[in-house]
């Protein structure tokens, strides 16, 4: 299981680089922000499992290249509160198009069957209560 995940988040990471000059966790909070509209930071964390360490730098990385806009809130100054940009929103479809493209061959050899039980298997592994530094 480690090792295919390894594999396709190479592919995957090398194709967003390549055509979008993204990563896979900055496509992760592009999705979070296309649908929950604008949000304090902290939501954004709390959606991807990420530390805020972690979450800043990777939104700041966003920030930097024009597919997330800040504004700080006027009720609560140190609150920083997100929206995706119009680039941010051409990026994060065709970026998701590209992902699912390569998710359909990635498990091209495995019968619907066995994707399905496959998807329902890593379902029940993954913890909600924990946070991924990375």
């Amino acid at each position: 299981m480690g090792l295919a995940y390894k594999q396709f988040r190479s592919i995957a990471t090398s194709a967003l680089a390549t055509e979008f000059d993204i990563t896979l966790e900055m496509l992760g909070a592009l999705r979070v922000l296309s649908h929950l509209g604008e949000v304090p930071q902290q939501a954004v964390s709390d959606v991807l499992h990420r530390e805020r360490s972690v979450t800043k730098r990777l939104i700041d990385n966003c920030i930097k290249r024009e597919l997330i806009a800040v504004h700080k809130s006027e009720q609560n100054k140190k609150a920083r509160y997100l929206v995706i940009t119009d680039k941010g929103k051409d990026i994060e479809q065709k970026a998701t198009v590209c992902i699912a493209n390569l998710n359909q061959d990635f498990f091209a050899p495995l019968t619907n069957e066995e994707r399905e039980l496959l998807f329902k298997i890593n379902k029940k592994l993954i913890r909600q209560d924990i946070l991924v530094n990375s």
